[in-house]
């Protein structure tokens, strides 16, 4: 985004504070993910959507993956605050999100940065019993302000516990992360 659309996203995300709620996950697993969620933000999903839309083909070439027939771009906004994170998952591995094809993730937060932690960690994958499981290896991505990552949904990955000093709203890691999924 440019930096006056960050900043606009960030004034508008202090504005809905109250709007957030606990995250879940599809198996309600308790102590997997802990986290706040904004689930209608349509004035800024449009715009992210749109922006992935433009820069899919970008993505896939420099990935060397062949174009396939998009289907919805999914988006929500997240925020991690204190002690907040997301255990070992994957984002494809249910009926409903089984066509996920990729997952992005759109880092943004206040300067100065009032948190550390909450990197993403991608592992390399490998199938056992027909399913991807993570390997040993893995890459981690810094949350850096106003950047975005890609990666297949089907890799496991998770978010690393978030150290928030201040416990502040204002202060936690943000995202707008979401979904390309095929078209059927």
């Amino acid at each position: 985004m440019t930096p006056a659309e960050k900043n606009k996203l960030i004034k508008y995300v202090l504005a809905k504070e109250s709007e957030f709620v606990s995250t879940s996950t599809s198996t309600n697993a308790e102590d997997y993910r802990r986290s706040m969620v904004l689930h209608s933000f349509p004035e800024f999903s449009e715009l992210m959507v749109n922006r992935i839309k433009a820069i899919l083909p970008d993505v896939l070439k420099s990935l060397n993956i062949p174009s396939f027939p998009l289907g919805e771009i999914e988006a929500q906004l997240t925020m991690h605050n204190d002690n907040n994170f997301y255990k070992l998952h994957n984002d494809s591995g249910s009926p409903d999100t089984a066509s996920r094809f990729f997952t992005y993730v759109y880092y943004f937060y206040r300067e100065p940065k009032g948190f550390s932690g909450g990197e993403l960690q991608i592992y390399d994958s490998k199938i056992e019993n027909n399913f991807y499981v993570a390997d040993k290896t893995f890459r981690t991505v810094e949350p850096r302000n106003n950047s975005i990552v890609f990666f297949l949904s089907r890799y496991m990955h998770e978010v690393l516990r978030v150290s928030c000093p201040s416990k502040a709203f204002a202060d936690s890691r943000f995202t707008i992360n979401g979904w390309v999924r095929k078209a059927n």
